[in-house]
């Protein structure tokens, strides 16, 4: 198979893309067309329209390594995406944007093998066309300019901990993340470890639903998590405030937060704020609020993601374009902010279309939701890719959402840096086919991965850094050393660190710092002699667990000066 580029062999120079083209590829359940102008090579492969329809373009004699994937695409009929499989393995879905005439999409990264690989785009939503694929070397990433100051300039300090804690620890670990407390629940049984973030959701306490007779504990939920030393993460699946149409088949009044299942008209009641369409939009963000301000109270930061999935337009708040998606997050965020002084919340932006991002001024964390078939573990770079260049990578980037979770050690080797994933509840967890249970166990006991066992004290982090590093065997249990570092611009003249300990977690001796255990956590101060640093100085204490964590593992302590 010949590249359609000048390059007569596929190694070349970074930066250097080479095109193959599809309709010299094995055709499964599609043709070769050429009807549409603008396409390379002799043709393009259409006819996408079921579900193992596909096509297997052969890259030969790679010299192997880490490369960028593009695809050269057509998608007439409205925003579409395509599966990556690479060798027979999934590799990630492809968003591809409508478009008239062949253009490119970020595809994100594949690791090739020395020699033959394959790279197989199968239907996911169908109904576009591929004219070719192009491969280039991938440069090795920079270190991330991710900022840890939220863009409210009133935030909480236990807020403004959590979000310099994600930044800080960003690159290096990816806290781990689970929906519903029920699944929660079933993931400490099953592989022996909680995730760090807890996954919520503010949906039954829509007022369109509670006046239907729905109730909801998730704000309990999320204050008993908090108490255990856990990150509370909360959706919502907004009920449309009115204009349920409630019928059978996919309509009713519970599933009003998808556009099929009602006849609200977001953009029509933003445009007229003197309606009772968009008084009843205050009256439903006001009924957040009212929850959210319980959490507030208790000094509980949240990370809160509201209008999650805009640009699909399968949410009412979607559906009529980026615009009123945008006027309305900007709203919501001047109702709970400004008017009542929501002041604990982290602020997500849930989607990868440039056209959709409300602004930097009002995003703290950006984040994608992925569903690739079950089993594929792979890192999900396109959609990490898009969203890194998307804030210029000046912001963490989430897996607010995924089924299958990202495989950590292709994440390493992918270059793909998530902060957190948030696996969905039910059957995208338990069924043992979307993750199975040596994947979980995988995941959950990896040392790139942060469990509730071993978070920091999220609400009291920033201006140093803490590592933990297991230096060797004492007696029964392991000998531990902390290097606190001075990361800041300023001296300081004390630093506090802390975490979460697994359960059964035993503390025999200590050196150089001042110790406090509780129930489920510990807190090592600094002495006299130690407490001062300057900018880039550190210094080291020591814990001998009796009964500690295996050395594969690594706590992410969390650091305070003070």
């Amino acid at each position: 198979m010949s590249p359609v580029t000048a390059h007569a062999e596929p190694e070349v120079p970074a930066g250097d893309l080479v095109f193959y083209e599809a309709e010299e590829g094995e055709l499964r359940g599609v043709t070769v067309g050429s009807a549409a102008t603008g396409f390379s090579g002799t043709g393009y492969v259409e006819g996408f329209d079921a579900a193992d329809d596909q096509v297997t373009i052969t890259i030969p004699d790679s010299p192997g390594g880490l490369f960028d994937l593009t695809v050269r695409y057509r998608a007439p009929y409205g925003s579409k995406v395509t599966s990556v499989l690479l060798n027979g393995e999934g590799a990630g879905d492809v968003p591809l944007t409508e478009s008239n005439v062949f253009t490119t999409a970020d595809a994100g990264r594949v690791l090739l093998d020395p020699g033959e690989n394959t790279v197989t785009l199968r239907n996911n939503w169908g109904w576009y066309e591929i004219d070719a694929i192009g491969v280039s070397p991938t440069p090795p990433r920079g270190p991330h300019r991710v900022g840890g100051v939220p863009v409210n300039p009133r935030a909480t300090p236990e807020a403004r901990s959590l979000l310099r804690y994600l930044a800080d620890n960003y690159g290096e670990y990816t806290l781990s993340g689970q929906q519903d407390m029920g699944s929660v629940a079933w993931v400490e049984d099953t592989v022996g470890r909680a995730p760090a973030i807890a996954g919520l959701d503010m949906m039954d306490y829509s007022p369109s639903r509670v006046e239907r007779g729905t109730s909801s504990r998730e704000v309990e939920n999320a204050l008993a998590w908090h108490e255990r030393g856990g990150v509370n993460a909360f959706v919502w699946h907004w009920n449309a405030p009115t204009g349920l149409i409630d019928e059978p088949g996919g309509k009713e009044w519970w599933r009003g937060f998808y556009t099929e299942a009602t006849t609200f008209d977001v953009a029509a009641a933003l445009a007229d704020p003197a309606s009772e369409e968009y008084r009843l939009l205050l009256r439903d963000i006001d009924a957040i609020a009212a929850r959210l301000a319980r959490l507030r109270d208790a000094n509980v930061p949240v990370i809160w993601r509201p209008l999650h999935e805009a640009e699909g337009g399968w949410f009412w708040w979607g559906a009529k374009g980026p615009e009123p998606a945008k006027e309305l997050y900007r709203l919501m965020y001047d109702r709970m902010v400004d008017h009542h002084g929501l002041h604990n919340l982290l602020w997500v932006w849930n989607s990868l279309d440039p056209a959709w991002y409300p602004g930097d001024d009002v995003v703290d964390i950006v984040s994608a939701d992925t569903y690739p078939p079950a089993g594929d573990h792979s890192p999900q770079s396109g959609a990490y890719e898009r969203l890194v260049e998307l804030v210029d990578d000046t912001k963490p980037v989430a897996l607010s959402e995924n089924g299958p979770i990202p495989d950590p050690d292709l994440m390493r080797a992918y270059q793909v840096d998530w902060s957190y994933f948030t696996t969905w509840s039910g059957d995208f967890v338990s069924d043992g086919v979307t993750n199975s249970r040596d994947h979980l166990n995988h995941v959950y006991h990896h040392r790139d991965v942060v469990t509730l066992d071993e978070l920091g004290d999220f609400t009291r982090h920033g201006g140093c850094t803490a590592v933990w590093e297991v230096i060797g065997d004492w007696d029964d249990g392991r000998l531990v050393r902390v290097t606190v570092t001075n990361d800041g611009d300023e001296p300081l003249s004390g630093w506090r660190v802390g975490a979460n300990r697994a359960a059964g977690a035993q503390l025999d001796d200590h050196w150089n710092a001042r110790l406090e255990t509780t129930g489920t956590g510990w807190s090592a101060e600094s002495l006299g002699w130690n407490a001062d640093l300057r900018p880039g100085q550190e210094t080291s204490f020591y814990l001998n667990w009796s009964t500690a964590e295996p050395s594969a593992l690594s706590p992410s302590p969390s650091c305070q000066a003070g």
